[in-house]
């Protein structure tokens, strides 16, 4: 008979981990460092039996459990916190404490399973690479806004510099970001193949393969979703109300808003829809997110047959 699965949750913050496993008698802690690592290994090795462990993302305090427990073996699946969150209201534990989190992350994992980590170097490099650009990026507008309110000449000078200097570390960043894909074969031919499609340029290729490796692995429904980019319907008997877009990952989902703004210009882009859309009386919002849906639904299309972007026929 196979053996009964252990589902455990973890509860990350930066110096502590807070684990429970789903039916065991308490929550305990260990430290969120290599000492603690080898401690929850060990203590889930005595369970003897296989095991899942649940973990949210938590801003990158994460990152070594993962790294321990995929080097140790052990099938460790992402749990969404919002949707952790609304199944502890369900239950009637509407308090949030570190233990609580840790149960109901346990129960999430094992009602609803969660999306599979699986460790990629290469892309978690070229991850962190763009996350730098974007935040030395950030520093060097937030500067210069700032140093445009000085009256002092020589303290505004200091932040002009200062954003100066912020303004190139974000261009060697994207260089680098650029250069390591040009390197990565198990990433280069995927980047090369968006950039075929109209709007996609080099970086937004490069948030795409970063932040949606399941990009031709699942239907046009699911890739959708993942972006944030699928509406949901609401109707209950006679009544319908308006189907929204919601959750989603941010990074994507913001390339893709300027990849779709610039295939609007484009010759062969998806600009007759979107006049469609305008003319049928839909908000050029609404009609913006159809395009950036079909977009993205394209690109998932080209990555599972290996093919470049070819232009719709009228």
């Amino acid at each position: 008979m196979p053996q009964e699965i252990a589902y455990v949750g973890v509860d990350v913050s930066k110096a502590a981990l807070d684990v429970c496993v789903l039916g065991g008698p308490k929550v305990w802690r260990v430290g969120n460092d290599a000492t603690g690592w080898r401690s929850l290994l060990a203590r889930l090795k005595a369970l003897e039996r296989p095991v899942v462990v649940g973990v949210e993302p938590s801003g990158g305090y994460e990152r070594g459990l993962v790294r321990a427990l995929i080097e140790a073996q052990v099938e460790v699946r992402w749990t969404d916190p919002a949707r952790v969150r609304a199944l502890a209201k369900a239950l009637g534990a509407p308090a949030k404490t570190d233990a609580i989190d840790a149960a109901m992350i346990a129960l999430f994992v094992a009602q609803a399973r969660g999306r599979p980590i699986e460790r990629d170097e290469a892309r978690q490099q070229l991850k962190d690479l763009l996350a730098a650009r974007q935040a030395a990026g950030q520093v060097a507008r937030q500067l210069k806004a700032q140093a445009q309110g000085l009256d002092h000449a020589p303290a505004r000078l200091a932040l002009e510099d200062l954003a100066v200097a912020a303004a190139l570390e974000a261009r060697r960043l994207t260089r680098e970001a650029l250069a390591r894909l040009q390197e990565t074969r198990a990433l280069r031919d995927t980047w090369a193949r968006l950039q075929t499609a109209p709007g996609i340029g080099p970086l937004v290729a490069a948030e795409l393969v970063a932040h949606m490796p399941e990009l031709g692995q699942v239907s046009g429904k699911a890739i959708a979703k993942l972006a944030g980019l699928a509406p949901f319907f609401r109707k209950s008997g006679a009544w319908t109300g308006r189907a929204v877009c919601s959750g989603g990952r941010a990074r994507p989902r913001q390339a893709l808003y300027m990849a779709a703004v610039a295939s609007l210009r484009a010759k062969q882009g998806p600009r007759p829809i979107f006049q469609r859309l305008i003319s049928a009386g839909k908000p050029p919002k609404l009609a913006l997110v159809a395009c950036m849906r079909r977009l993205l639904v394209t690109l998932n299309a080209m990555i599972r047959d290996n093919t470049a972007w070819r232009p719709e026929h009228p």
